[in-house]
């Protein structure tokens, strides 16, 4: 999914504090979520890049916009309404800068908002098709498995075999 909101005038100026700050005193509010994979907002202010021995700069835009991409493992109106519902105090602080924005309040004008501000995304790619559940339950048997390798290190194949089923049963 991609979005974007255009500034209100000066509007965008605290949110790079802001999204700084994001999970920084707690877990990162896209932890709620449970069918994003990726999310991040980028603040763009010019198009193009300055880039060394090229010779067009980078223009600037007449206002900020606010970026947002995701990947996630449910249909675009499912992960709109996820995003109301487990950002939305968060929602606020950051799209809350952008001209229009109605608030997650508002459900049928936040997803109006958000669709009417996304951009077309042409091409996909998924790493692997699994759902973000999946992937956390297999990162935390991954950490079992480590665990359990720093412990059994010292034992012989009949106390390892023992071990293992005991801490992982069928």
């Amino acid at each position: 999914m991609g979005t974007e909101g255009a500034s209100a005038p000066g509007g965008l100026l605290r949110v790079p504090t802001h999204l700084d700050g994001l999970g920084r005193d707690g877990p990162d509010p896209f932890a709620r979520m449970s069918s994003t994979h990726f999310a991040r907002w980028v603040i763009l202010d010019r198009l193009g890049a300055d880039i060394p021995g090229r010779r067009r700069r980078a223009r600037p835009l007449r206002m900020q916009y606010l970026l947002f991409t995701s990947t996630a493992h449910s249909p675009i109106d499912e992960q709109i309404e996820e995003l109301r519902l487990r950002l939305g105090p968060e929602a606020d602080a950051v799209w809350g800068h952008c001209v229009g924005y109605p608030g997650h309040h508002r459900r049928v004008a936040f997803h109006h908002y958000l669709r009417h501000n996304s951009l077309p995304v042409p091409q996909q790619f998924d790493a692997y098709d699994a759902t973000v559940p999946e992937v956390r339950a297999a990162l935390k048997l991954r950490e079992r498995h480590i665990a359990f390798a720093d412990a059994v290190q010292k034992m012989d194949d009949a106390q390892l075999q023992l071990a293992f089923l005991r801490r992982f049963p069928r």
